[in-house]
């Protein structure tokens, strides 16, 4: 049974300082509408890239010192007969001596992250979570593959899961030793739980890590949860809308085809997972449910519940405090995600 704690009914008011930045910034205030879609992803796509550079250049420049990066273009079938190309980042540690600028992981670094972005299947790019990434590869060493794909309306969201599944079996192949996770927040969350689902049987995945992920359909008086879902999946009301999300992603005109991960009839035999969920969240539920409903199925897995913040806001607003410390919480997430056996057993 779910914890009754972790079940809440109206989100807890929102952190002062988050209340404070959206005054001065208005953030609720009328928005432009902006009904074209490469537009709508090229305004998201530079705001990222703006934070990116100016971080970069000040509090966060160490993670631009030893990290090298490589891309690649993976080819894709269209509908349409066309091949299509989805762009794909690698970023690996460096020294003196050279990194690795091929899909190989290369002689510096062990295990490998398979990172997808969010951005509701409708935007973000290999930039939207580039300073994430960076952080991975600087502070743990890891081989970090950053994954796009296709976006809505464009294409369908069975377009972009089957990029990723493509992109990951790609990577995968290519891996010689270490541990393999698998990652993604929001809809890149759900896209990582789609494909940890999809290679459980195979054992290819030691660990996932989602990030405030999109895990179901919870729409229309959540009439489309799995039933076991439906008393403690509380989060999809007004009271959890913020300035940074007030409406639902994902619907059934717009889902995959493919099972969402919460939708699962079995969640056995799944690798463990971390977990993290913002309070303020019409997905914080998604997260939570996900959570409980790996553990009743065996899956050793760790929730971070995050009080008073609002869906992935470390990414929007990544100066504040309580930002960097979702980063280092992630980072801790992604270690232990990495221990061996023998480790683990020494922590307990």
């Amino acid at each position: 049974m779910m914890d009754p704690k972790l079940i809440l009914r109206q989100a807890p008011p929102l952190h002062p300082s988050w209340l404070a930045h959206e005054d001065s910034l208005n953030l609720l205030g009328a928005k432009p509408t902006i009904t074209d879609p490469i537009l709508n992803q090229k305004r998201y796509s530079d705001t990222c890239k703006a934070i990116n550079a100016e971080l970069l250049a000040g509090r966060d420049k160490y993670l631009t010192e030893n990290i090298g990066t490589w891309e690649t273009n993976l080819e894709v079938d269209s509908d349409s007969a066309k091949t299509l190309s989805v762009p794909l980042r690698k970023y690996f540690p460096t020294s003196s001596s050279g990194g690795s600028d091929t899909f190989s992981s290369g002689p510096l670094t062990k295990h490998t992250v398979v990172y997808f972005h969010g951005g509701g299947l409708y935007v973000g790019d290999l930039d939207s979570e580039d300073l994430t990434c960076r952080r991975i590869c600087k502070v743990l060493g890891c081989t970090v593959y950053s994954c796009t794909y296709r976006k809505m309306p464009q294409f369908r969201a069975d377009d972009a899961l089957s990029d990723a599944l493509y992109a990951f079996e790609e990577i995968a192949s290519h891996k010689t030793e270490g541990k393999l996770i698998v990652m993604g927040s929001s809809s890149g969350g759900q896209l990582a739980g789609q494909i940890s689902q999809h290679y459980r049987s195979l054992g290819v995945i030691d660990g996932v890590l989602l990030r405030g992920p999109v895990t179901c359909n919870a729409t229309e008086g959540g009439k489309y949860l799995p039933s076991r879902f439906r008393e403690s999946h509380t989060s999809m009301s007004d009271a959890f809308h913020t300035s940074l999300l007030n409406s639902a992603a994902l619907n059934n005109e717009n889902r995959t085809m493919t099972a969402l991960p919460l939708e699962a009839e079995d969640l056995s035999g799944m690798p463990r997972h971390w977990i993290q969920v913002s309070t303020n969240d019409i997905y914080y539920s998604d997260g939570a449910c996900y959570a409980e409903g790996l553990r009743e199925a065996g899956v050793e897995v760790r929730l971070d519940v995050i009080q008073g913040w609002p869906h992935t806001f470390w990414l929007k607003a990544p100066y504040f405090e309580r930002s960097v410390q979702a980063e280092s919480d992630m980072i801790e997430g992604l270690r232990w995600l990495l221990e061996d056996e023998v480790q683990r057993a020494k922590v307990v």
